[in-house]
């Protein structure tokens, strides 16, 4: 921990003192503040001072196991908020919870921000735990991950495996999906933005790196520039080669669907690339869009005549067998994926859009 009690109460925060301070106080009594044992002092030449538990027993902030990365971030974020004049408070415990996030922030209209540096894997039961606890105390969370959790593979895409893709953020309606990463060994930010998921852990988004000195807190809640033309190339590579191979490491669900598909005689790597769109809304579905999309064709779409109209709700009735469970917590759920889906078939011409719940087909398409 960085900062422990003295027997009077005071917080001392043990990195904003000098190393002559630091071993002044090497000769006083420090506790834990979440669990009042007592603990000592931790300083060196390769160490950012800290506080750690005399003895190894069950306490939350003991628990945390945290790294030397984690800490000198955490540090590093604390003191760079303060310099923008926020009002900030390390590792302080939540009212009625022992919850004690990263830091706590509070902006000048009175909101409180939890902000959690991630730097090492978390369970899902862990995570809800604490967004459930945030949201009882109207306190909003901002998860930053570790740069050492961000796995780029190519100028336009990362590996975000689902247990990732619970970070996923869109706290203001005009903003596109984000996932925030911080290094603390480099002191940079990374922000990808205009993310596409593929139902796999191959994603497609762009990469902003910005040194930690030439931010402001606000600027890492602005939309981006996006180049559309090579999200939207490399997304459709990744579809192409996703079609060719639909068995290969496929879960039964999927292996079901497709045999399906062969036994009616129609093969999936027939399908024409243009019927598969990226849409944002992509977290809500637990399968990769050229399942659902297909699906939605065979079933639907394909049935239609040219000038007939299909409603909203049928497609999205049609879309429930292939939802997700659960969501990214960040995520407002505003636009349903078979709606998005309808919006990109009638910029091409295919569908259009009379009213709110009804798209009409304009010309036919022959799937196989």
């Amino acid at each position: 921990m960085l900062q422990a009690q003295l027997e009077d109460g005071r917080l001392i925060l043990l990195a904003a003192h000098r190393k002559e301070q630091i071993h002044d106080f090497k000769k006083q009594r420090f506790l834990c503040p979440a669990c009042r044992k007592s603990v000592i002092i931790r300083a060196g030449k390769k160490l950012i001072p800290h506080f750690a538990h005399e003895q190894i027993h069950d306490c939350e902030l003991n628990r945390t196991g945290e790294s030397l990365y984690h800490m000198r971030g955490k540090l590093q974020l604390f003191r760079w908020l303060t310099k923008q004049g926020y009002t900030v408070k390390l590792e302080h415990c939540l009212k009625d919870s022992a919850r004690r996030p990263d830091l706590l922030l509070r902006t000048a209209g009175g909101k409180e921000l939890a902000i959690e540096y991630q730097c090492a894997a978390i369970s899902d039961e862990e995570l809800l735990r604490r967004n459930e606890t945030y949201e009882r105390n109207g306190v909003i969370p901002i998860w930053i991950l570790g740069g050492n959790r961000l796995n780029r593979t190519s100028a336009y895409m990362l590996d975000l495996p689902k247990r990732e893709q619970r970070f996923l953020m869109q706290y203001k309606q005009n903003m596109p999906l984000q996932m925030l990463y911080y290094c603390s060994d480099s002191k940079t930010f990374c922000n990808v933005q205009h993310i596409l998921l593929t139902g796999k852990k191959q994603t497609v988004g762009q990469f902003f790196f910005r040194p930690l000195p030439n931010l402001l807190f606000p600027h890492l809640f602005q939309v981006l520039p996006q180049n559309v033309g090579e999200t939207h190339k490399m997304w459709q590579s990744i579809q192409a080669r996703a079609v060719a191979r639909p068995l290969t490491y496929a879960p039964a669900s999927i292996k079901r669907w497709v045999m399906r598909l062969y036994e009616a005689g129609l093969l999936l790597q027939d399908i024409p690339l243009s019927v598969l769109q990226p849409v944002e809304t992509q977290y809500q579905m637990s399968v990769p869009p050229y399942i659902w999309q297909t699906d939605l064709w065979l079933e639907q779409l394909d049935q239609i005549s040219v000038m007939e109209g299909v409603s909203l709700n049928r497609l999205k009735y049609a879309c429930r067998k292939w939802e997700a469970a659960t969501i990214p917590f960040a995520v407002p759920i505003s636009t349903h994926p078979a709606e998005s889906y309808m919006q990109r078939l009638c910029q091409l011409g295919w569908f259009e859009q009379i009213n709110a719940d009804t798209f009409v087909k304009k010309k036919a398409l022959s799937l196989f």
